[in-house]
This record gives structure tokens, sequence and C-alpha cells, in this order.
């Protein structure tokens, strides 16, 4: 896709919002069952994931969900080990979630 100039240079100097770019780009590819950009684009949303705020959002417990389930199925398709380990932290993060929330 094309950005604007302006686009480019929010998405090089914000990793929150590069983060964000990167797992919808990722979902979208794993939607289309697009392997290499689902592989591609869920390592960058991961090498963003510790450095960016704001890791208590709602928004995230949905994206632990989704990462897992890309993870998952590249571990499938790859028998790759670091995917299955990253759906297992997935998991995890998931389940922290749950044991937080006051209506489970």
């Amino acid at each position: 896709p094309e950005y604007s100039s302006e686009g480019w240079d929010i998405l090089a100097s914000n990793g929150s919002v590069s983060r964000s770019h990167h797992y919808q780009t990722a979902y979208l590819s794993f939607i289309f069952r697009s392997r290499e950009d689902t592989i591609e684009n869920i390592e960058k949303y991961f090498a963003f994931q510790e450095t960016t705020w704001g890791n208590l959002f709602f928004a995230h417990a949905v994206h632990a969900f989704y990462t897992g389930l890309i993870s998952f199925w590249v571990a499938r398709k790859s028998k790759e080990q670091r995917w299955y380990q990253r759906g297992c932290r997935s998991k995890l993060a998931l389940r922290r979630w749950a044991d937080s929330s006051q209506w489970t």
C-alpha cells in the first residue's frame, strides 16, 4: 500500500503506531493466508511488544489472542519451536487477563 510521507514519518518515529500497524498487517495477512507476509509482520510486531507503552489496554488482550492464534498456525506450518513458544506466551497473557478480571 502507498502511504503519505507524513504517514511514513509517524510509522518511523512512533513505536506504538508501528506496533499497531504491524499487528493489523499480520492479522490481515493471516486472514488471507499469506504466510510469508504474516510471519514478516508478526515478527515486527513482537519486536515492538516489549518496548511500547500501554500493555494494559483491552485491545492488547485481543492482540494476545490473535498473535497466539497466528503463532500456533505458523508453528503448525513451519514446525519451528519458537512459534509454539510464542503461542504459549500469548496463552499465558490471556490467562493473566482472565485472572485480573472481576467478572471471571
